[in-house]
């Protein structure tokens, strides 16, 4: 979704986003700045990954750039569609991508809630400026989908003290991804045994207030095994 103009930040109250599409995070980052811009971006250090897949970028594209991101061409085609198993990859402990927390609720975006920046557009050089002019961030959510042409003023370095992420999308995996979480970790497995009990095969459309909680918490054990350096197999699909 492209985003134009100026963007009014979210007030304090956007804090009570219903956290039925967020989680909490994990260790805290290290961080660096982007030059003009508003608030800082959080950076992970190290150039490792914990898939063998040969085919999920491990090193900034740019490492004098503004911000870490993968190569531009691996970006977009990572936008073109959700690609669940990748983003748990980029967003792995390790992976030295840049890390960014909203400033406010943003169309699909959830105040507060952790992106990957996969792509920075700088700005606008003459012409008629449109918003801030800080440029404007492609970002990857921990659902595997994008959120394109985020203004540079709405992401922040500032680690909010419980961070969202986007809701795992257990049905956009494969089946590979699926069987070694539930192999590797007894808390993911108990939270998706949970979740079919409660949600009965439904991914989509109304259900019950357990199984939006139980889809809370499969997110929540999913997000912490990769963050705590969990290892993950090759995406079956990539980009």
């Amino acid at each position: 979704m492209r985003i134009l103009g100026a963007v009014a930040l979210c007030l304090a109250g956007c804090a009570g986003a219903s956290p039925s599409s967020a989680a909490p995070t994990g260790a805290p980052r290290s961080e660096t700045s982007v030059p003009g811009s508003t608030g800082a971006i959080a950076t992970v250090k190290g150039t490792s990954t914990p898939t063998d897949d040969p085919g999920i970028p491990s090193e900034c594209a740019d490492p004098t750039g503004p911000v870490c991101t993968p190569p531009a061409d691996f970006a977009d085609r990572l936008c073109d569609k959700a690609f669940q198993d990748v983003a748990l990859s980029l967003l792995a402990r390790g992976t030295p991508f840049t890390r960014g927390y909203l400033r406010g609720k943003l169309d699909e975006l959830t105040f507060d809630e952790e992106v990957l920046i996969v792509h920075f557009h700088a700005p606008q050089k003459g012409g008629i400026v449109v918003g801030s002019n800080l440029g404007t961030y492609d970002v990857l959510r921990w659902d595997g989908s994008c959120s394109r042409g985020v203004e540079a003023e709405m992401i922040t370095k500032a680690k909010p003290a419980s961070p969202r992420v986007a809701r795992i999308r257990w049905n956009r995996m494969g089946a590979r991804t699926q069987d070694a979480l539930v192999a590797a970790s007894d808390i993911v497995k108990r939270a998706r045994t949970k979740r079919g009990k409660e949600c009965k095969g439904a991914m989509t459309g109304e259900v019950s207030a357990t199984c939006d909680k139980a889809d809370d918490a499969l997110t929540n054990a999913v997000v912490d095994y990769v963050r705590s350096g969990g290892a993950l197999p090759a995406p079956d699909e990539m980009p």
